[in-house]
C-alpha cells in the first residue's frame, strides 16, 4: 500500500539558545582559539624550587593588569616540563572570546591560593590566539613588597582558654579582611598561616590584597579562622572570631571564642 503526503516538509527554526550554545561549542573547538605549548623553570632556579605546589595559568588581553583574567586554568600534581593548552572553553566570563594578542602568565602557587604570594613563582608571554608551540620559562620569584604602616593592621590573636582543648590538630590560620558591611565575594585581603602558635602577632596590609588595583583601606572587618582542613570554606568543628578595625591600627586582639558545630 502506498501513502502518498502533499503537506510541505518545514524545517523547524533553532531556538536563540540552543543556537547560542552551538555557537560556543564551535568557538571551543576552534584551534585558533587556545594556546599550547610548554612551562619549565628556568636552570639558575629550579633546584631551589618547592616540589608541592600549584599552577595557576591566567590569560588577559594584551595591556590589560587588573579586573578578572580572560580565562584561567588550575593544575596540582603535575612534572615539569608541563604541557599545557588555554582557550575558549577556559574563559571566565560567559561572553567573552579568547582573541587577539594575549598574555599567559604561569605561577608556581606554594600555598594554592589564587593570589599571587611572596616565594611564588611565576613567568608570562605574550602570542597570538592560536599560537602552538609557546614556551613559558618559570624565572621570576616574587618578592615581598614593602608597605607603608598606615596600609596595614597588626596585633595579636589568641584562642579563647575554653576552647584551648579544641584545636584542630595541624590546623591553619585565615585571616580575611572585608570592606566594613561587605558580606559576599572576594575578600579585600587574605592571609593564610599553616602550623600556628598562640597568641600569634600578625599583620595584614596592601600586600595582601587580592584584587589588583584594590587599596587596603577602611574600616574593615577582619574575621579569623581556625581551620582544621585548611580549605578557605569554613566547616563544623573550625573556631573563629571577628573584629572591626581601620588601617593603621596597631596592637588588635582578636579572640577565636566561636566554635563552628555541625
Amino acid at each position: 500500500m502506498t501513502i502518498s503526503c502533499d503537506q510541505e516538509l518545514k524545517e523547524h527554526p533553532i531556538s536563540p539558545k540552543i543556537k547560542q550554545q552551538m555557537d560556543a561549542r564551535k568557538k571551543i573547538s576552534d584551534p585558533a582559539r587556545s594556546i599550547s605549548g610548554t612551562i619549565a623553570f628556568d636552570e639558575s632556579i629550579v633546584s631551589k624550587v618547592p616540589k608541592q605546589g600549584t599552577l595557576f595559568l591566567i590569560a588577559r588581553p594584551e595591556g590589560t593588569l587588573s579586573g578578572p583574567p580572560l580565562a584561567a586554568k588550575k593544575h596540582t600534581l603535575i612534572k615539569f616540563p608541563f604541557s599545557f593548552k588555554i582557550g575558549q572553553e577556559n574563559v571566565m566570563l560567559e561572553g567573552n572570546t579568547f582573541e587577539g594578542n594575549i598574555t599567559v602568565t604561569a605561577r608556581w602557587d606554594l600555598d594554592g591560593m589564587p593570589k599571587a604570594s611572596p616565594d611564588d613563582i611565576d613567568g608570562s608571554v605574550t602570542v597570538t590566539s592560536g599560537s602552538t608551540g609557546v614556551k613559558i620559562l618559570l624565572n621570576h620569584v616574587i618578592e615581598v613588597k614593602k608597605t607603608s604602616t598606615d596600609k596595614i593592621v597588626s596585633g595579636t590573636i589568641r584562642i579563647d582558654s575554653s576552647l584551648a582543648d579544641k584545636i584542630p590538630e595541624g590546623a591553619s590560620l585565615f585571616i580575611i579582611a572585608r570592606s566594613e558591611g561587605v558580606q559576599r565575594g572576594i575578600p579585600l585581603a587574605v592571609k593564610k598561616i599553616k602550623e600556628v602558635t598562640f597568641p600569634y602577632s600578625f599583620t595584614l596590609g596592601q600586600s595582601d590584597v587580592m584584587l589588583p588595583g584594590a587599596l587596603f583601606e577602611g574600616p574593615i572587618t577582619i574575621f579569623v579562622r581556625l581551620d582544621k582542613d585548611g580549605d578557605a570554606a569554613p566547616a563544623p568543628g573550625d573556631i573563629d572570631g571577628v573584629i572591626a578595625a581601620n588601617p593603621g591600627e596597631q596592637q588588635v586582639e582578636i579572640i577565636l571564642n566561636h566554635l563552628i558545630e555541625p
